[in-house]
């Protein structure tokens, strides 16, 4: 799940959640392995550590920069 961010000082980001993570917020878009794949290799977004999304994306992500979200 894609939780789009804004930021004003920077490019807009997003966090990616697991389905059912209590950090996603309600509307959180649903994506496929292929799509957050490709939105988790932008380095704007971050990978939420508190469902487990860092810990199953981030082997498949080898390579890229990104940020881990706590």
């Amino acid at each position: 799940m894609l939780q789009k961010l804004c930021d004003r000082r920077g490019p807009a980001g997003g966090v990616l959640h697991t389905p059912g993570c209590e950090e996603a917020p309600l509307g959180a878009l649903l994506l496929d392995l292929e799509h957050a794949l490709d939105v988790a290799e932008n380095p704007a977004t971050r990978l939420c550590t508190l469902c487990g999304c860092a810990q199953e994306l981030t082997p498949m992500l080898h390579g890229f920069d990104h940020d881990i979200d706590s």
